[in-house]
């Protein structure tokens, strides 16, 4: 299965989007998916929403194209609101989009095209495979700067036990680490999506 997930940043941001492959591996009689990161890309700041729109359709044909079917796009449409969404729809028409809003809890809920998913959980999630070694990167620039992402990534808690999620310290983006646990989310959400394909 592949998935792609794509981070838009706003104005002043980059943007980033990640495809990756899953692939389910046995070791000592146990089932493990992995996660195979085929594709990282860091779309520069400034880049309009036209620009990041025409390259999320650019690669979804593609991987379309390869695969001969739709893949799965998580968007990150936390803060972009309707219209943003509805450009990338309208050029990433080989794929199946997704919404996904990001908020500060420790869950995902899936509804029909929408998810509401905690960065404490993405957090979480990441670190978990990256310590079990089912997170495979490329050997690429962009691939050693997520790494290091990574590294940087965490949940502060403040005194009033709110918890602000992201790259630390202050400066470093998490466009990519945002791209990457979107595209490798548990359970996709592909028993209602796959009902509605035809």
């Amino acid at each position: 299965m592949i998935t792609i997930g794509v981070r838009i940043g706003q104005r002043h941001e980059s943007s980033a989007l990640c495809v990756a492959e899953t692939e389910e591996r046995t070791s000592d009689g146990r089932r493990d998916d992995h996660f195979l990161i085929r594709h990282l890309e860091r779309i520069p700041s400034g880049a309009s929403y036209v620009t990041v729109a025409q390259r999320v359709g650019t690669v979804t044909a593609e991987v379309s194209r390869r695969t001969k079917g739709p893949p799965d796009v998580f968007i990150d449409a936390t803060g972009l609101g309707e219209p943003v969404f509805d450009l990338v729809e309208r050029e990433a028409t080989d794929g199946w989009l997704v919404a996904v809003y990001m908020n500060h809890g420790d869950r995902r809920d899936a509804d029909y095209r929408e998810i509401k998913l905690g960065k404490a959980w993405l957090v979480a999630r990441l670190q978990t495979l990256l310590q079990t070694g089912q997170l495979h990167l490329p050997r690429t620039p962009d691939a050693e700067q997520l790494a290091e992402d990574l590294l940087d990534f965490e949940i502060q808690v403040s005194d009033e036990a709110s918890d602000r999620p992201g790259a630390f310290p202050v400066g470093r983006h998490d466009d990519l680490v945002t791209a990457l646990g979107l595209a490798i989310q548990e359970d996709p959400p592909r028993w209602s999506l796959s009902s509605i394909r035809t």
